[in-house]
Order: C-alpha cells, then sequence, then structure tokens
C-alpha cells in the first residue's frame, strides 16, 4: 500500500546552487503590494455594487477583506519566521502535512493558481491596451499571452533587475491610483449624499449566496499577500523582512482599496459604479476630464505589468522549490550561474500563463481560480493550530498575536465561502477538485518513478 511519508523539505540542502539572500524589506513590499493592486481593483468593484447596491453594503465586503487579509498576512507571517525557505504555501504545507498536499498544491500552482491569475491579469492589461493600439480579438489573445512570456524573460536576466522593475511599478501605480481619491476630494468632483443612500442592506436583502459571490471577488482583489513568503529563501533577514512586508502592505493595500472605492462612489454614485463598464477611467474623467482617461489607461497598464511581474517572481520559486524536494523536474531546481534565476522555473510559468491568456477569458479564469485558491488557503490557516500542537518548542520568532482568533476569523470565512462557492458554481468547483484528485495517483507514481532511479 502505497504512503505518504512526512519528510522534510530539502529546498535548501541540495548541491547544486541555491538563490542567494540579496533581497530586502522593500522587495518585500513591492513583491506584495505590486500582485495584489493589478487588475481587480479596476474589474470587480462594478461586479459588487450590482449585487451590494448600497455603499454600505458596498464598503462593508471592502472592509471584511481588508480585516482577513489582514489576518492571513499575520498567520502567514508567523510561519515564514518558522520556514524561511524559498517557496512560501510550499513549504508550509510539506513541513506541517507532509510531501502529498505540498506536491498537490504545487501540481496545482502550475496548472491553475498561478497560470490562471496570470492569464486574468494580461486580459485586463490587453483590453486597455486596446484603447490604445486598436485590435482584433484573436490579436488581444496573442499579446495576452505575449505579455507573459516576455515578463518572464526579463525575470531571467537576474533577481536584482525583477524586483527593481517591480518597485519602480509598483510606486508608480500606488502614486497614480491615490490621485483618484485625493484629487476626487480635494477638488469636490463628487456628491456626498452618495455615501448616506440606501443604508448598509442591498435593495434585494442580504443572501448568502450574494455576500459569497461579493466576497470571492473582492478576495481576489487582495490575493497576492499570501505570495510573500516565496521569496523567503532570498531575503537578507530572515526574521523581519517577511513579516514586516507582510503586515505593511496588507494595511497599505486595504488602505488604498477603501479611498479608492469611496472615491469611485463619491464621484458616480454605488448605480454610476454599477453600470460603469470602465469604473477608473469614468472617475478619472470626472475629476481630470479628458485627459483622465488617458491617464488611467497607462495607470492600468503599469499596474497589470507590475502585477504579472510579481506573480512571475512568486510562482516560478514555488517550483523551484519543488525541484529542490524531488516533488518537481529536476531541471527546474537550476540556478543559472550567470543571472543568478531559476531560468527553466521562469519559462515554465510564463508558458503556463501565455497558454491560459490565449485561450481563456477573464470571467472563466476567475471562477477557477478564486475556488481553488480556497483550498489552499484554508490548509495553510490550518497548519499554524496543528504546528501550535505538533511543534510547541519550534522557534518562532514572529507569533500571530491573539492566536487563536486571528487565523480562525481567517478560516472560518474561508471555509464557508469555499462551501458556498461550491454550491453556486459547482461545474467550476469540481473542475479543481478533479485536478487535486488526480494528485494522488500522480503522486503515487512519481514516488516510483524516483525510487527506480
Amino acid at each position: 500500500m502505497e504512503t505518504f511519508p512526512k519528510t522534510e523539505p530539502q529546498s535548501e540542502g541540495t548541491d547544486s546552487p541555491e538563490l542567494k539572500r540579496v533581497l530586502n524589506f522593500w522587495d518585500a513590499i513591492a513583491l506584495s503590494i505590486g500582485i495584489v493592486i493589478g487588475s481587480g481593483i479596476f474589474a470587480v468593484p462594478p461586479l459588487i455594487a450590482a449585487n451590494l447596491d448600497t455603499f454600505g453594503s458596498m464598503i462593508s465586503v471592502w472592509v471584511l477583506g481588508g480585516l482577513l487579509a489582514l489576518c492571513g498576512a499575520l498567520t502567514y507571517a508567523e510561519l515564514s519566521t518558522m520556514f524561511p525557505q524559498t517557496g512560501g504555501s510550499y513549504v508550509f504545507l510539506h513541513k506541517t502535512y507532509g510531501p502529498f498536499p505540498a506536491f498537490a498544491y504545487g501540481w496545482s500552482a502550475l496548472l491553475i493558481t498561478y497560470p490562471a491569475s496570470m492569464a486574468a491579469v494580461a486580459v485586463v492589461f490587453t483590453q486597455y491596451l486596446h484603447r490604445w493600439i486598436p485590435m482584433e480579438p484573436a490579436a488581444q489573445s496573442i499579446v495576452a499571452a505575449g505579455i507573459c512570456l516576455v515578463v518572464a524573460a526579463t525575470n531571467m536576466l537576474g533577481v536584482r533587475l525583477g524586483t527593481g522593475i517591480l518597485k519602480v511599478l509598483t510606486f508608480a501605480k500606488v502614486a497614480a491610483i491615490s490621485a483618484i481619491p485625493i484629487f476626487g476630494f480635494a477638488l469636490l468632483k463628487g456628491d456626498f449624499s452618495n455615501f448616506t443612500s440606501g443604508g448598509i442592506t442591498p435593495s434585494g436583502g442580504w443572501s448568502l449566496s450574494i455576500w459569497a459571490l461579493a466576497m470571492a471577488g473582492v478576495m481576489w482583489t487582495f490575493e497576492g499577500w499570501a505570495d510573500t513568503p516565496t521569496i523567503a529563501g532570498e531575503v537578507r533577514d530572515k526574521k523581519r523582512d517577511i513579516p514586516k512586508g507582510l503586515i505593511v502592505s496588507a494595511v497599505a493595500v486595504t488602505l488604498i482599496y477603501l479611498a479608492v472605492n469611496m472615491a469611485y462612489t463619491y464621484l458616480l454614485s454605488v448605480p454610476g459604479v454599477a453600470q460603469s463598464t470602465s469604473v477608473a477611467s469614468d472617475a478619472a474623467a470626472a475629476v481630470f476630464g479628458d485627459a483622465g482617461v488617458f491617464w488611467v489607461t497607462a495607470l492600468v497598464l503599469i499596474s497589470t505589468a507590475g502585477s504579472l511581474n510579481g506573480m512571475v517572481i512568486a510562482g516560478s520559486r514555488v517550483f523551484y522549490a519543488m525541484s529542490r524536494d524531488g516533488l518537481f523536474l529536476k531541471s527546474m531546481g537550476q540556478v543559472n550561474p550567470k543571472y543568478g534565476t531559476p531560468v527553466r522555473s521562469l519559462a515554465i510559468i510564463g508558458i503556463m500563463g501565455a497558454a491560459y491568456a490565449y485561450v481563456g477569458s477573464f470571467e472563466r479564469i476567475m471562477s477557477y481560480f478564486v475556488f481553488n485558491a480556497t483550498v489552499w488557503f484554508a490548509l495553510n490557516i490550518l497548519a499554524v493550530f496543528v504546528l501550535r500542537k505538533t511543534r510547541k518548542d519550534a522557534p518562532r520568532p514572529f507569533k500571530v498575536p491573539f492566536y487563536p482568533v486571528t487565523p480562525l476569523i481567517f478560516l472560518v470565512v474561508i471555509i464557508g465561502l469555499m462551501i458556498q462557492l461550491y454550491r453556486d458554481n459547482t461545474q467550476d468547483a469540481q473542475v479543481g477538485l478533479v485536478l487535486i484528485l488526480v494528485c494522488i495517483p500522480a503522486f503515487m507514481i512519481w514516488n516510483r518513478f524516483n525510487r527506480k532511479k
């Protein structure tokens, strides 16, 4: 009978060259914020406003999303200081549950999580680029795929280059997106009565289905902070840089999202947000006139390019760590001696993202991605509870405050959301589950193959 032995990850103990600790706190911040603020804040608010058609109900899910992101970030901060290795969630799962869950996570990351998320962002990038350079639908698909490949290729040329570009893009996008609420309120271009109409209850009343749909969208816009620990093996101060980066970025993104959504409402009203096909452009046009549309197009292009860059960095580190542990192709764990990057892991994530971008649509990709991500979120948060029992005396340079309440809040919500998403979109959820279940025989075959070598 096949068993799944609980072995320790060996990603930092092989004979081949390793990734070097050359990154710092600001790189961690740039990775987290750079991934999180991508296309979601430009695409999701109208979807939420259409279902939660009062300001109170709409903003409540954004507040809850920020609270959950902070709870999750604090929990991941503890895990990252316990296991400051390259790979993030992959390492947490391996250390807590053994190689099979880590194997399944890694293959899910390869087949769904990273390429689907990359593709969704690339599709938005291309849709906005179309405003400057008109393209047929077929050409847009090619461009969306091409941007995934270009970003991956750029990151092959050096860790410092990749993170340097990421920091520039992150600073630019934060400054640009913050200009909408800053100038919108300063110039009094909207109507404060938009905040007081309708109360906190949607016109159709609250329902679990509507809430789950809204929360799925909000969590997708916040997703990305969990990728920060993937570079834990490359930061200089492994005890402080990742926890600080997680916490600061979660708080910063929450404040930015709340400010932007308030600006959208102030400038356009909740019905205006719901009816908008390009909410950021409409809001910017209300503040800056015709120039605002051009400016927002540039903002979205910068934002999505930065988000893609961060996803490529994070995803490649997962595949690198898997390879170093013998759970993925050995070549994926090789570090290029000239550039110091895992070039093959970067290549595969670029190719997979490009494939999804070429054949998929934004809405369909997001539905696959969100459910699959909730499964791994739940297991990673649960890992803190498991490790507090199984490794009581293990060093914890950072402990999640208010334990067990903080991780429990995230865990309860994520499990509830996962159940509701399954009920509301059973077919897409089953696709994600089947891919996870297929990993069981795949893992057995992989083990037997490796033992015969």
